[in-house]
C-alpha cells in the first residue's frame, strides 16, 4: 500500500533534503519502489542526485501546471535499483504565482492530483519540500499521508517546530484529515556537545510520542557524498550516517 510522505520542516538548513534523499536511498535498498519528488525551486535534491534538465525537458512545474504533461513523463530513473526522481527546476519559483491566480480548492489539491495516476507504481513517495509554509508546501500536505519533520539539534532550529505540528492540525481539520506526523528525526548531532543532548531532550518532552529513536550525525561524509551524487548509504555504506539512516527507513517502516 502506498505511502506519501512530506518532509517537512519550515526552517532551512535542517537536513530536509539530505534526509529525503537518503531516507529514499534506505527503503529503495530495503526493496521497496520509492518515488522522490522534488517541490523545491532551489532543486537542491534533483541536483545532488545528478538530474540537470536542459531548458527544452519537462520537470515537476510542468507536470503541475501542463494538462499534456504527466508526472510519469518526467520521472527520471537513478543508478539505483527502485529509487526514482521526479525532478525540479527554477521554473517552481513561479508556482506560487500560478496557484495563486487558481481558487482554494484546487490550489490546495493540486499535488495530490499530481500524484494521483502513480498511486499504483511505488511503495513510497517522498515529497522534499521548500522551507516555509508556502501555498505549494501546504498542497503537498494536502496530498500526505505522513509528515517526516528532520530537525536540527539547535536551539536555534527549535522555534518553529511547535508552529509546523499547529500548521499539520490545521490542514488535517480543513483539507486532509488522514494526515499524521510520522516522526520527528533529530539531525546533525554533534555528539561531544552537551548542547546536542539538551536539544534532543527538549524535543522529546515537546513531543514525546513523535520523536525518533534514529538520530543522525553530523559528519563531513553527508557533504562528501552530496558532491560524488550518491545516497550515503552507498558513499559510505558502513558508515554512521548510513547506519543512522537505515535505521531511520525501519523505524519509518514501522510506524506504517
Amino acid at each position: 500500500m502506498l505511502r506519501t510522505i512530506a518532509v517537512c520542516n519550515q526552517k532551512g538548513g535542517v537536513g530536509k533534503t539530505t534526509t529525503a534523499i537518503n531516507l529514499g536511498a534506505a527503503l529503495a535498498e530495503s526493496g521497496s519502489k520509492v518515488l522522490l519528488v522534488d517541490l523545491d525551486p532551489r532543486a537542491d535534491l534533483s541536483g545532488y542526485l545528478g538530474v540537470r534538465l536542459g531548458v527544452d525537458e519537462a520537470s515537476v512545474y510542468h507536470a503541475l501546471f501542463d494538462d499534456a504533461i504527466a508526472l510519469g513523463d518526467v520521472v527520471v530513473e537513478t543508478s539505483w535499483p527502485g529509487l526514482h526522481v521526479a525532478p525540479a527546476t527554477i521554473d517552481l519559483a513561479a508556482a506560487e504565482m500560478v496557484l495563486l491566480a487558481r481558487a482554494a480548492e484546487e490550489r490546495h489539491m493540486v499535488v495530490r492530483e499530481l500524484l494521483k495516476p502513480l498511486a499504483r507504481r511505488y511503495d513510497y513517495i517522498v515529497l522534499d519540500n521548500p522551507p516555509g509554509l508556502q501555498l505549494l508546501s501546504v498542497a503537498a500536505l494536502a496530498a500526505a499521508g505522513e509528515v517526516l519533520v528532520p530537525q536540527q539539534c539547535s536551539f536555534l532550529a527549535l522555534h518553529g517546530l511547535r508552529q509546523l505540528a499547529e500548521t499539520v492540525g490545521r490542514i488535517r481539520a480543513e483539507l486532509n484529515p488522514k494526515l499524521r506526523i510520522c516522526g520527528i528525526v533529530m539531525t546533525m548531532q554533534d555528539r561531544r556537545t552537551v548542547h546536542n543532548r539538551q536539544v534532543i531532550e527538549m524535543v522529546k518532552e515537546g513531543f514525546p510520542d513523535l520523536v525518533m529513536n534514529t538520530v543522525v550525525p553530523t559528519t563531513i561524509r553527508l557533504q562528501e557524498a552530496a558532491a560524488a551524487g550518491q545516497p550515503i548509504t552507498v558513499y559510505e555504506p558502513t558508515g554512521p550516517a548510513a547506519l543512522a539512516y537505515r535505521k531511520l527507513a525501519k523505524e519509518v517502516i514501522a510506524r506504517a
